[in-house]
């Protein structure tokens, strides 16, 4: 997202002056590197770390930690910040993940000016992302990669037109804590639709949701939430049924039908189907080591 919205403010004409990133994340597809090279070809000062430099205004997009005053005074308008959350409603960490598994039918995306406290600043402009019951997190972060350049070039127009007029914040906060590869495994005893946002929720460009198959690690890229249309009795994680439509399994409400899994240690993702053959199975017994 930073990567494309620095070659959209240039190309908008705005002068860059330095680039700073810090250490990539696992999920990231830009590096250190490829910034230091876009840096390069731009003509303009590179650091790992918050550069010293000052300039007009700093554009972020998830830097790891609060930046100070004394370096946000250097920009005489100050770091403006992308942030995938409908502030202040949702402030902090991994919100379009959080807002998934919360059942919103947005994801909201924010341009707004950083402040001492996190995501408190004022805010620039918004637009909405719709979530249907078939968005994936992947979903979400292809749309950010599209909408935040372009909005990071709207608010910098309006800034130079003397047109932008920030909106402090107001209303209940919703505070967002981190998640780890851990909070995707699935507990068979949650109803059927929490599962579904969760295996939403991890998917690529995450680690994905998560479960046990013969105590091996099973991956579940693709699903989605449904229920039987006869009664029965179950113990949650049981394989109830498997057709080419996906692997039918009990939850604790409803029933997860599975349709793209990974089996650690196979030959990557497959039809459900292909990977659970026997109605005897149950999964999520074994426990992690």
């Amino acid at each position: 997202m930073l990567y494309g919205a620095i070659k959209a403010v240039r190309d908008a004409g705005h002068e860059i002056v330095a680039i700073a990133t810090a250490e990539a994340s696992p999920e990231y597809r830009v590096n250190e590197h490829d910034f230091q090279k876009l840096a390069e070809e731009i003509g303009c000062a590179f650091s790992i770390g918050l550069p010293d430099v000052q300039a007009d205004v700093a554009i972020s997009v998830n830097w790891p930690v609060l930046i100070p005053e004394d370096v946000r005074r250097r920009f005489a308008h100050g770091i403006l910040n992308a942030h995938a959350g409908d502030l202040p409603r949702y402030r902090g960490n991994a919100c379009p993940n959080w807002a998934i598994l919360n059942g919103e039918d947005n994801v909201v995306f924010t341009i707004h000016e950083m402040a001492e406290e996190l995501d408190a600043g004022p805010v620039l402009l918004k637009r909405p992302f719709p979530l249907t019951d078939r968005t994936y997190i992947g979903d979400v972060y292809a749309a950010m990669e599209t909408e935040f350049p372009g909005m990071f070039v709207t608010v910098l127009r309006e800034l130079e037109a003397n047109r932008l007029r920030p909106v402090p914040q107001t209303g209940a906060q919703l505070r967002c804590f981190p998640r780890i590869p851990s909070d995707s495994r699935i507990d068979w005893t949650q109803p059927a639709v929490h599962l579904d946002r969760l295996v939403r929720a991890s998917a690529e460009p995450f680690a994905g949701a998560y479960t046990f198959y013969n105590r091996t690690r099973l991956r579940i890229w693709r699903a989605h939430a449904s229920r039987l249309n006869y009664e029965y009795l179950g113990i949650p994680g049981q394989v109830a049924a498997r057709d080419a439509a996906g692997v039918t399994v009990l939850a604790g409400d409803g029933v997860l039908i599975l349709e793209q899994v990974e089996l650690e240690g196979g030959s990557g993702r497959v039809p459900a189907s292909e990977c659970i053959r026997s109605l005897r199975t149950r999964l999520g017994l074994d426990l992690e080591r």
